[in-house]
């Protein structure tokens, strides 16, 4: 069965010659870190803060970059309860931390965010 892949940038990177991170992907980690069985379910990939990004640019081209990214495995039929699911290159996905986790919470029968 093919799996969701989540995006994420690493936990600390160089900008401007200060390390910094993101916060939705510290997000993600923490829900990852508090629901360690995503891991096995989701193929987790970590993509360098520079742009571009190509992993993400060679599956949903190259105005869709932002990480958190979730693809789905599967082509979702519309927008989603809450219009927050995307579709670039006949791939359905969304993008930052609440409406992934959203997503997550649903599938997998777990706590969603306020």
């Amino acid at each position: 069965m093919a799996k969701d892949t989540l995006y994420l940038l690493p936990m600390g990177f160089d900008k401007e010659g200060q390390q910094r991170f993101c916060p939705d992907c510290a997000m993600m980690e923490g829900y990852l870190a508090a629901y360690p069985r995503l891991r096995d379910v989701l193929d987790i990939v970590r993509v360098d803060y520079v742009r571009p990004r190509p992993a993400l640019v060679e599956r949903l081209g190259e105005a869709h970059q932002n990480a958190p990214t979730l693809i789905l495995s599967d082509a979702a039929p519309d927008a989603g309860p809450y219009g927050e699911i995307q579709s670039a290159n006949g791939l359905s996905f969304l993008s930052d931390a609440r409406p992934i986790t959203r997503w997550l919470a649903a599938k997998y029968d777990l706590p969603a965010p306020l």
